[in-house]
């Protein structure tokens, strides 16, 4: 351990087998809170290789707890750490994707640098969180979406919590967090906080067989924010859009922020799904359920918005969220 200690420090990149030797010493309980937060302070201050990204991502895989579901799936997921605060998008995407169609096998966790996270949310409106793959068939057979709790599935990362919280700030496993779904859909829709992490999602899930469309908006949000131009990467494309070419107008960053409770959280997550919520808050979460979907059924952008639009107006993803709430 000393050795990768002194690696580390001294500006070495790891090898693959490193990395996932180095990832399952952290994740076994081998490793001190003191130990850990300098590993997890080398990856804040340089960015992580190729080759560290898929050894921890193998490591995180092999102590997971395996989910195999009946169908092709989404997962739509962002890396969070972007310090920006906004309600809770990705997750209502998830809602509207199901609702109008497209199966979801959502990955999420509680926040550990914001007011809410996926988790905390359904948790907040009495959310079973399941534990095992055969409820989790049973929801996505039910409702169209699963929702996979991460600590239930990679009960290694409990040792993590109380470090990564006293952190409070983005750390090496929010970068894991979209690349480690016990599910490994066939399809994702990622969010990133950077362009760097954009790009090194990029070169990892060409190597797959993955359907992959990855976003990051240019002033520094995990997700298509309307607030400035938005970065897209998919399997075969890298482009910079302006918003009007999405269809969209320029929104304010305090009209999608989530409040300073989990309770405005909820209050903006249920106004989105009732049809009762702000045109930037609902335009927001159409256009990355609408990106979402294009990456799974390869529509086009326009016919996927109003897909989506359709399943809000129509109370069918309002309708879904209290089935699975029940």
């Amino acid at each position: 351990m000393k050795l990768t200690y002194d690696k580390l420090s001294g500006g070495h990149i790891l090898s693959i087998s490193e990395a996932e030797s180095l990832m399952l010493e952290i994740c076994t309980g081998n490793l001190n809170e003191f130990q850990i937060a300098f590993i997890l302070g080398i990856y804040k201050s340089r960015t992580m290789s190729l080759n560290e990204l898929i050894g921890f991502r193998n490591a995180l895989v092999h102590l997971s707890i395996p989910v195999k579901l009946n169908k092709p799936c989404i997962d739509v997921c962002g890396t969070g750490g972007d310090n920006k605060n906004t309600f809770n998008i990705s997750t209502l995407s998830a809602f509207v994707l199901a609702a109008s169609g497209i199966p979801v096998a959502k990955h999420g966790n509680f926040a550990s640098t914001s007011i809410s996270g996926s988790s905390d949310i359904l948790k907040h409106f009495g959310y079973h969180f399941k534990t095992n793959e055969g409820e989790l068939q049973k929801e996505l057979d039910k409702t169209n979406l699963c929702f996979i709790h991460a600590p239930n599935f990679h009960p290694a990362l409990k040792n993590l919590v109380t470090v990564r919280k006293s952190l409070s700030t983005n750390t090496l496993f929010n970068l894991m967090g979209p690349l480690v779904n016990p599910a490994n859909t066939e399809y994702k829709y990622v969010g990133v906080f950077n362009k760097e992490v954009a790009r090194l999602y990029n070169y990892f899930l060409q190597s797959t067989e993955t359907n992959y469309t990855i976003v990051h908006s240019l002033d520094g949000y995990d997700e298509i924010s309307l607030t400035s131009r938005l970065l897209q990467i998919s399997n075969n494309s890298e482009e910079i859009l302006e918003k009007e070419e999405l269809g969209f107008n320029s929104i304010n960053s305090n009209e999608i922020s989530a409040g300073t409770s989990i309770e405005n959280a909820a209050t903006i997550f249920t106004k989105v799904l009732a049809n009762e919520a702000t045109t930037a808050q609902m335009n927001v979460v159409l256009i990355n359920s609408a990106t979402a979907m294009r990456c799974y059924n390869q529509k086009s952008l326009e016919e996927c918005i109003q897909l989506c639009k359709e399943s809000i107006v129509s109370k069918k993803a309002y309708n879904l969220f209290k089935t699975i709430l029940n």
